[in-house]
């Protein structure tokens, strides 16, 4: 009987030991499910950003591009132009 007794007896720690600790976690509980929002918010904001910047990136890349075409023309006008001067001066 007296080892009933104490398994009573620590079941019954253990259940008050259990409640505790979910009386914490209640109360923590919140504050994460509000971090884990403030979290998703800041996710989508920044994969919105990310989406917005990698659009202006292609933009850029094609202005680059359109730049360097423009410059190969420009070299390729001098060589002409150089050319001409060169052969009037013979």
């Amino acid at each position: 009987m007296l080892k009933k007794d104490e398994n009573i007896n620590c079941l019954q720690i253990d259940f008050e030991e259990s409640t505790k600790q979910l009386t914490i976690m209640k109360g923590i509980l919140p504050k994460v499910f509000g971090e884990r929002d403030m979290l998703w918010e800041r996710v989508k904001q920044c994969s919105e950003e990310n989406m917005l910047l990698s659009a202006e990136d292609n933009i850029l890349k094609k202005k680059i591009e359109a730049l360097e075409e423009d410059l190969l023309l420009k070299e390729g006008q001098i060589t002409i132009l150089k050319d001409n001067l060169g052969n009037k001066l013979f």
